[in-house]
């Protein structure tokens, strides 16, 4: 099949997970005999969006560049339009974006679309969290579009306004008009048009249920082959066993203090461990907690075979999880909150452990009990490569999860 890849946002190297996902779904579909192009916006004075050069990505590809006074519900769409008008793709997977998306979602709309979403910027018009005053918050603006509205309205880059100088987010936000009552309606027309809702976990599927007939959980995925297993029983006789957090650890929802926390715990009654954090604040260090600093894509992957258990600590509603699966495909037990799309990665006693966020104390346990346990380790970090190339290689992903989504751009 012809297939576009239409993205508001996408950069390569890549920004986010979203980025990874768009990038490895074009690249295995090709592999498999799809056409596929991606369409890409860029904007020179945003970092945010379509820094990549066509050229240089090892699949087709088209950017369109618009000067930031384009970035509106009247120009962005049409262009897009214009581009599937000429190059007619069997079917659109309409990717990352914002409040711009159902208006570009409408100007697709002779074709069959597929709409991914990667993170609650449905639900949550203010941050795209769903998180406030430090805990997952009950609301919903598909359910409560009022009441979303008004937070969005107090809480959304406030300063950026005033200043006029956005980030993606709030640029979207001001060129659709989103704080207008009538955009719900405009999200709501767009959402039913899709062939098809793609989402990464089943909280956010419940949020489409009632608006749309058929949202599926589709994961992200790993190139398993790409990260080195080595079985615990291979890094015996180690001084120190090493308990590591990757991401982007610097932001409080990531639960950093609840494992630092927990570490307090352990180091006052042991000193056999060590946790490392990809943290560039190496004033941080302690005895028994090191910050390593910043590291790309490529080079983290050689810190998961030099560590014994990996920690996921989010307090939010993660999306999906990444770094847990790129744990698990190295073959380390995984210690990850009850919350979002971790706590369908790690499977509770088998590939690890799940706690709730927030829950030093539980976490403190959690950990002790694999570090005290070799044999625990190995058979939970060989359960859990197991698990990362069964369920979330990118190859399996393709063809467990798209053929159905391909049938329904069929006429």
């Amino acid at each position: 099949m012809r297939l576009a890849f239409v993205d508001l946002l996408f950069s390569w190297p890549p920004h986010g997970g979203a980025d990874v996902d768009v990038f490895h779904t074009i690249t295995q579909l090709r592999a498999v005999g799809h056409e596929v192009r991606l369409f890409g916006a860029k904007c020179d004075l945003s970092w945010e969006r379509g820094n990549f050069e066509p050229g240089l990505l090892p699949f087709p590809a088209t950017r369109l560049d618009f000067a930031p006074s384009e970035i509106r519900p009247d120009i962005m769409p049409a262009r897009f339009r214009k581009e599937m008008e000429a190059w007619q793709p069997d079917g659109i997977f309409l990717c990352d974006g914002f409040f711009l998306k159902p208006h570009v979602a409408e100007a697709l709309s002779d074709w069959p679309v597929a709409a991914r979403y990667y993170a609650y910027e449905l639900a949550c018009p203010r941050d795209f969290r769903l998180f406030r005053d430090g805990a997952p918050c009950p609301n919903n603006y598909l359910e409560t579009p009022n009441e979303c509205r008004r937070c969005s309205l107090r809480g959304v880059h406030a300063d950026e306004i005033k200043r006029w100088s956005f980030h993606s987010w709030t640029q979207e936000y001001m060129a659709a008009r989103a704080y207008m009552p009538g955009y719900h309606a405009l999200l709501v027309r767009a959402l039913e048009r899709c062939k098809t809702i793609i989402v990464y976990n089943h909280i956010q599927k419940r949020h489409l249920d009632p608006f749309h007939p058929d949202v599926r959980v589709i994961p992200g995925g790993v190139n398993t082959d790409e990260f080195a297993y080595v079985p615990a029983e291979k890094k015996s006789g180690r001084p120190k066993k090493v308990i590591l957090m990757t991401g982007r650890v610097e932001d409080p929802t990531k639960g950093l203090d609840t494992l630092r926390e927990a570490g307090q715990r352990l180091a006052a009654a042991r000193s056999d461990f060590e946790i490392h954090v990809t943290h560039t604040d190496y004033a941080l260090s302690t005895d028994w907690f090191k910050a390593v600093g910043w590291h790309t894509p490529e080079s983290v992957r050689r810190l998961y075979p030099e560590a014994d258990v990996f920690v996921a600590a989010s307090t939010w509603e993660e999306p999906f999880g990444m770094v847990a699966v790129e744990a698990m495909a190295s073959g380390l037990p995984v210690c990850a909150t009850r919350v979002g799309g971790l706590q369908d990665i790690v499977v509770d006693g088998e590939t690890g452990f799940l706690f709730n966020p927030g829950d030093a104390e539980s976490l403190a346990g959690c950990l002790a009990r694999l570090l005290d346990d070799a044999r625990l380790r190995a058979q939970m970090g060989e359960a859990a490569r197991k698990r990362a190339e069964a369920e979330y290689d990118w190859r399996r992903i393709i063809e467990r999860h798209y053929p159905a989504i391909l049938e329904r751009f069929a006429p």
